[in-house]
């Protein structure tokens, strides 16, 4: 037991010495990417859509706000019965535009050659008003549809009840040329691939220590060999450890660095994954040892074996996606297993 510990004490004073800067260098790194991602976030949370005012003096145009308000999209509307307060923010640059809904403009837009009826109000620096005009008139015509098809044929003598329900029949069965906007989250295809693709990368570097940690003990292994008993089979054995170990500790680091600082749960089950992808990268290291004998041939393999990782395994881009047959592929590479996890 002795033994072993002074082995381990010397062959993990090696690998900080080695590696020292590397572990520095990738610490700052996922503090610095774990700040950005905290900053991003907390953006996304403030902006809640391009403000829109909409002041009205009379209850249609309330009504009219209250449907605007449902809208779920790049805009948020927001209600004011003070046309000057309404005005005094779009020239401060709090709303990017205003409408005014004055008294009566509902009914005078069902009169013939009524114009001129709502106000816009916005400044020179805006860009997005004209965007909103759909948004607006389409809620607009929404309401106006109906009672302007009843009003044109009221003096011909049809049905109105009958026209309503034919209107309406066929606007549903087809037979009616219109334009349907969806969002992209909402439409039939596959869903998105949302992959972390940090985490992804702090795998694929894991695993690439290790591989250098396997090719350091094989070119060292001759020195050890001269040494007396089983003391160079251990230290082999002792260096891939530490070198498996000690790249799981560098990423895990990085990862519960970037975690704090993006205030992100799940830190228990990242634990458990990174328990489960020490094992598989310990048994993967020692099975490519038995195989190989030759540092040369390590270092060789390595580019292959760091390539396939990050096309055939989750790390960018989901490869079986495109390829059939590439999630077997992928399982030749142990950061599959991990990112499974």
């Amino acid at each position: 037991m002795t033994n072993w510990i002074q082995i381990y004490k010397i062959l993990w004073k090696q690998y900080l010495q080695k590696h020292r800067l590397w572990i520095i260098f990738l610490f700052v790194a996922a503090f610095a990417i774990g700040v950005i991602g905290k900053v991003s976030a907390l953006k996304q949370e403030e902006y809640r859509g391009i403000a829109v005012g909409v002041c009205w003096e009379d209850e249609k145009g309330k009504e009219l706000f209250r449907e605007l308000e449902k809208e779920e999209g790049i805009f948020r509307f927001l209600g004011y019965t003070d046309e000057e307060e309404m005005i005094r923010l779009v020239e401060n640059g709090t709303l990017e535009c205003g409408y005014l809904f004055p008294k009566d403009f509902y009914d005078q837009l069902l009169e013939k050659g009524a114009k001129h009826q709502i106000t816009l109000y916005y400044s020179p620096a805006s860009s997005a008003h004209k965007i909103s005009y759909e948004v607006v008139f389409a809620k607009l015509f929404e309401f106006l549809s109906e009672d302007i098809l009843t009003d044109y044929f009221e003096e011909s003598g049809y049905e109105i009840e009958r026209l309503l329900s034919l209107n309406g029949q066929y606007a549903k069965d087809g037979s009616t040329f219109w334009f349907e906007y969806e969002a992209i989250g909402q439409k039939g295809g596959e869903s998105a691939e949302n992959m972390d693709t940090f985490k992804g990368c702090i795998g694929v570097m894991m695993f690439l220590m290790s591989l250098l940690g396997l090719g350091n003990a094989m070119e060292q292994e001759k020195i050890w060999k001269a040494l007396p008993g089983h003391l160079g089979r251990r230290l082999k054995s002792g260096s891939i450890h530490v070198a498996v170990l000690g790249s799981i500790l560098m990423g895990g680091g990085c990862l519960l660095i970037m975690n704090m600082q993006r205030h992100q749960g799940g830190i228990g089950r990242e634990l458990m994954a990174l328990g489960a992808y020490f094992v598989v990268l310990e048994l993967y290291v020692r099975f490519l040892g038995l195989l190989i004998k030759r540092s040369r041939v390590l270092y060789g393999l390595i580019p292959i074996l760091i390539l396939g990782s990050c096309l055939f395994c989750p790390v960018f881009i989901r490869m079986e996606n495109y390829i059939n047959g590439a999630a077997w592929i992928s399982r030749l590479f142990p950061i599959s297993f991990y990112l499974d996890i």
